[in-house]
């Protein structure tokens, strides 16, 4: 049957009859952040259940796009069941320079009424490369429970456990902004990869209601802005091993904000764009404070013995720069 259900042909008295049969569900369900296994289903690519703005526009500098070259790679299914690759099918909030490096400043809120439905830990995460890293934060709606809105890089304002119930506008806590040029983020995805273990990501703004969207095109931000064409990005291929900067051609700035000019072009970016050094979360400036910097080193990774010897990781714990046999290298380990 089309419901998935098993049916069985068995014999009463004289006649062979179906029985009421046994559903079958999803042979193979996905974990997704943290939750329970859950059988796939598809996300609507145009419900409308976003019905407060999730963060104060005054603190945003600008947003990156959907489908950017920012950050670390991201990619998947749309919602509208387009497979791409190589791009950031997320949005990243970069805050006005007076919040950089604020841990409990930037305010994140609850876009709708709903549920908590993921928590990652600060302490669980491990390996980012950056302190002070913030914790992820995911939400349920019932307008379409296939998808989580999900927030990275925060510090809750209350204690919060999975199953609480949020309301819209409800203040959940602070971006961890870390050092100054971090920035957080925002996804929504489907609770559930797809069947070939790709996940499935959405844009915010084609999910917001009439109120929200005025509240961000009072900010000069509207959903046609905020998103590449994939046709576009394909045909200019993101390449992350090439950290290309904050940019006009990936980023938006809010009214009366701008793109400070950097260096570097863009990974697809028109000739002559102007660009900011933008760190994500696997790239990002260099600074005393940063693991492999030259305060704060990590166990385990690679070193370089003719920079320094010793060092520390971020808990203080001394490090020394280790060779090995094995392999020829060095790396820090425990002293």
């Amino acid at each position: 049957m089309d419901n998935g259900s098993k049916f069985q042909c068995t014999k009463s008295g004289k006649q062979l009859v179906w029985d009421k049969g046994l559903p079958m569900g999803d042979a193979s369900p996905k974990k997704q952040g943290g939750s329970s296994s859950q059988s796939f289903a598809w996300p609507s690519p145009g419900a409308k259940y976003i019905t407060a703005v999730p963060v104060d526009l005054e603190q945003i500098n600008s947003i990156s796009k959907y489908a950017s070259c920012s950050g670390h790679n991201r990619d998947g299914y749309t919602f509208d069941k387009s497979l791409v690759k190589n791009v950031s099918l997320k949005h990243y909030w970069y805050p006005i320079a007076s919040l950089q490096g604020t841990l409990d400043r930037v305010k994140v809120f609850a876009p709708f009424d709903g549920t908590v439905s993921v928590i990652q830990l600060e302490a669980d995460k491990g390996g980012l490369g950056r302190p002070r890293n913030g914790n992820g934060l995911g939400l349920t709606t019932a307008v379409d429970p296939s998808v989580v809105f999900s927030f990275g890089h925060v510090y809750f304002a209350k204690k919060l456990r999975i199953g609480d119930p949020v309301r819209a506008g409800d203040l959940l806590g602070y971006a961890a902004m870390s050092d100054p040029g971090f920035d957080f983020d925002i996804d929504l995805v489907a609770r559930a990869r797809a069947a070939n273990g790709a996940e499935v990501l959405g844009s915010i703004f084609d999910h917001m209601d009439k109120k929200v969207l005025a509240a961000f095109a009072a900010h000069a931000i509207t959903p046609s802005a905020m998103k590449i064409p994939l046709a576009s990005r394909q045909s200019n291929a993101c390449d992350f091993n090439s950290p290309s900067g904050r940019t006009t051609a990936d980023w938006v700035p809010l009214k009366g904000q701008t793109l400070r000019p950097g260096s570097s072009p863009a990974q697809g970016a028109p000739a002559g764009a102007k660009t900011v050094a933008k760190p994500g979360d696997d790239q990002k400036t260099a600074s005393a404070s940063d693991p492999g910097g030259p305060s704060f080193q990590q166990v385990g990774l690679p070193c370089d013995p003719a920079k320094s010897a010793s060092g520390k990781a971020s808990d203080g714990a001394q490090l020394a720069c280790v060779a090995n046999a094995a392999d020829g290298k060095s790396y820090w380990q425990s002293k």
